[in-house]
């Protein structure tokens, strides 16, 4: 399961591919300047994944929580950023929508037990 946690702005950013150039680690300072430069803002909080590739993810704080939200995770507004972040690795591994069959779903089972009742 992918982890997440929230960037320090300090550490280097090692990217699932390379670039143009070939490049797939990047300082904190180079990754701001030429592949995010709104993070370099002192209020942009960054979510990273937690990992060895930590650049698989790269998301600004607020507007994924937002996102979250409005799509059925139980964030509440005292939760630390921690708890947010595992609510969020929690909602990932099992949406509430992953449990509502489809509409081809509900028919496939209708004209089964349409079978069932037929023998």
């Amino acid at each position: 399961m992918l982890g997440y946690k929230i960037w320090d702005k300090k550490s280097d950013i090692f990217t699932p591919g390379v670039d143009k150039n070939g490049k797939g680690q990047w300082t904190a300072q180079e990754y701001i300047q030429t592949r995010a430069p709104w993070a370099g803002n002192p209020a942009a909080k960054v979510i990273i994944s937690d990992g060895v590739i930590n650049g698989a993810v790269f998301m600004e704080f607020d507007a994924t929580v937002d996102s979250y939200k409005q799509r059925g995770a139980v964030i509440t507004d005292n939760m630390a950023d921690e708890e947010i972040l595992a609510v969020m690795q929690a909602f990932d591994k099992c949406p509430p929508e992953a449990n509502i069959p489809t509409p081809e779903e509900r028919i496939a089972a209708a004209l089964e037990f349409n079978n069932i009742l037929q023998m």
